[in-house]
């Protein structure tokens, strides 16, 4: 008879030398185990260890890297855990299995993040399968700053209950400063699942030295040397966009194409003088800091809180000592859309010039604040071009608003405040979902105004490879003389062929108004045949307005070029994405 040997999963939270260990360890056991004869005893049955399904829907790395540490904890606590990225995983399977973390991001307008999009539409179908015997618990990462705070993580939750689905915890829904709730959150999940009351008793594992972690990290950035901070645009742009280029030698520090740059930035300095003027303080007033720590106000103020970002518990304060009826109508629970429309183009200047009356104590002041966060930006650099170096193509935000000129907090810190040689306090950020094809594979790249960044860095990652993949990508701006990012590198790849085809889209230089989408339905029928030959298709930019016409061209690109009816052509898309073949970066 044959004798199946069982081996460790490929995820299965262990290291390398840990699972080659334990898989010989298995197939010795399994091959000295007699085969049971006529009349020979059965032995007793080895209780498994208990199932547990962890799945993630992620667009820039959080939620996989936070499933990814669920595996690793579960494993400990004496399940056998599996990873599953949405795109590969249906609602038929959720349905059949009895435990399921989920970990999702929300992205754009409340929408699923692109590696969760099919498996969503799949699950609000009306023919979804019931899933009575599964027990789930969702841990929803969102950024309060935005209306629909969570909203695919809500979603989803709603859905799965009405599915029939019960809840292992409460669903936990997570700011951007995520860690102590994720904890709070994995800790309750895991003590309501009761592993079995026997397991297996495991050989002991060699010992192995745990990797040395990053010396440098979001919580411990990098004061990184700024060597470069030069402009893109010509004069006479409307727009301030700049080349920064920083050194990352000796940090440790790496990463690939498609990852991006963590900064930590402080806030101007202009406006924190305004600020205190407005509270009445000196600046010396001793307040907690971002780690609880006591810090002076203005230090405080500098360095570790939100001051351009309204959120609603510093609005109720003010409506409840202030009677204002706007104040106390927008931050009732059925305000609706209103606390957005106050909040856009406000910052806490203005709500303290607007209520001179109100001076709250400075500690309890900065209680009500945000912490301040990092800002991420898309690398615009290839490690295997620039070794020790990173580089990012950031705008500068400036705009006027309510009678004054307002930047934006990183953009500006970094165009502004940190002329070289400045040290810049960075760390990297992996984005596995947006990494460059496979060499052979022909690469389309769908990016305007700064969304040139990361292809920017695929096209040197794939020159320094000698790449034979053919290139294609579509860029555009306002004006040719003075927004033409990168003009000179990008007409140089495609004099030396590195880019088969360059498509550009000027939005101001005619009349009518051209954009990439326009482009790709006048290359519709070549755009198709490089879909059909296999391409790879990215995009990157704004989320709001560009990454929607863009998909909306597709649809007709396919249908049109492809001869797909409408459904068929968003079956097409959704098949792309689950080959990891359309992917985007979008912000």
């Amino acid at each position: 008879m044959t004798r199946y040997v069982p081996v460790l999963p490929a995820d299965a939270p262990f290291t390398a030398e840990q699972r080659a260990y334990l898989n010989g360890f298995l197939a010795g056991l399994f091959s000295h185990t007699p085969i049971p004869g006529p009349g020979t005893p059965t032995p007793a049955p080895t209780p498994a260890l208990a199932p547990l399904t962890v799945a993630f829907g992620s667009q820039t790395g959080n939620a996989e890297r936070l499933a990814r540490r669920i595996a690793k904890l579960a494993g400990q606590r004496g399940f056998a855990p599996t990873v599953h990225d949405l795109a590969s995983y249906s609602p038929a399977q959720l349905a059949a299995d009895p435990a399921v973390l989920l970990v999702v991001s929300t992205y754009g307008d409340g929408e699923p993040p692109d590696n969760a999009r099919a498996f969503w539409q799949s699950l609000a179908a009306e023919n979804a399968p019931r899933c009575e015997r599964t027990r789930v618990a969702i841990c929803a990462l969102g950024d309060s700053n935005y209306p629909r705070f969570c909203q695919f993580g809500r979603d989803l939750d709603a859905r799965l209950e009405s599915l029939g689905a019960s809840r292992l915890v409460p669903r936990q829904d997570c700011d951007a400063d995520f860690e102590r709730e994720f904890q709070s959150w994995l800790e309750a999940a895991l003590t309501s699942l009761t592993p079995p009351a026997s397991l297996p008793s495991l050989p002991s594992l060699p010992s192995l030295p745990p990797p040395p972690p990053p010396t440098f990290t979001r919580s411990n950035p990098y004061p990184s040397l700024l060597k470069t901070n030069r402009p893109l645009g010509a004069p006479g742009s409307a727009k301030d966009v700049r080349h920064f280029e920083l050194d990352l030698a000796g940090s440790g520090l790496t990463y690939e194409a498609g990852d991006a740059l963590g900064v930590w930035p402080t806030q101007c300095p202009e406006l924190v003088r305004a600020i205190l003027d407005a509270l009445g303080c000196d600046g010396e007033e001793a307040v907690p800091g971002r780690d609880d720590d006591t810090v002076p106000l203005r230090l405080a103020l500098l360095n570790h809180y939100e001051l351009g970002r309204l959120t609603p518990s510093l609005l109720a304060h003010f409506a409840r000592h202030t009677g204002d009826p706007v104040l106390q109508r927008i931050t009732a629970p059925d305000a609706n859309g209103e606390l957005q429309a106050y909040t856009r183009g406000r910052d806490l200047l203005d709500l303290l010039l607007d209520h001179p009356q109100v001076r709250p104590d400075p500690a309890a002041f900065v209680g009500l604040l945000r912490k301040l966060q990092p800002r991420l930006y898309s690398i615009s650099s290839s490690p295997k071009a620039h070794p020790g170096e990173v580089h990012l193509t950031v705008s500068a935000v400036r705009y006027h608003a309510l009678q004054r000129d307002r930047r934006g907090v990183a953009s500006c810190f970094l165009a502004d405040r940190a002329a070289p040689p400045a040290t810049v306090p960075v760390f990297v950020h992996a984005n596995p979902s947006f990494r460059p094809p496979a060499p052979d594979v022909p690469l389309i790249m769908i990016g305007p105004g700064t969304g040139i960044a990361p292809f920017r860095a695929f096209l040197e990652e794939r020159r320094a490879l000698g790449a034979p993949g053919p290139n294609w990508l579509f860029f555009g701006d306002q004006r040719a003389a003075t927004d033409y990012l990168y003009r000179d590198e990008l007409e140089t790849f495609a004099r030396d062929g590195l880019l088969t085809r360059l498509d550009l889209a000027w939005s101001r230089d005619q009349s009518e108004k051209i954009y990439v989408q326009h482009r790709l339905l006048e290359a519709a029928r070549e755009l198709w045949d490089w879909l059909e030959r296999g391409a790879a298709l990215y995009v990157c930019g704004d989320a709001t307005r560009m990454a929607r016409d863009v998909e909306t061209a597709l649809h007709r690109v396919i249908q049109e070029a492809g001869g797909r009816t409408p459904d068929q052509a968003a079956e097409y898309l959704r098949h792309l994405q689950s080959q990891s073949r359309y992917r985007r970066d979008i912000y």
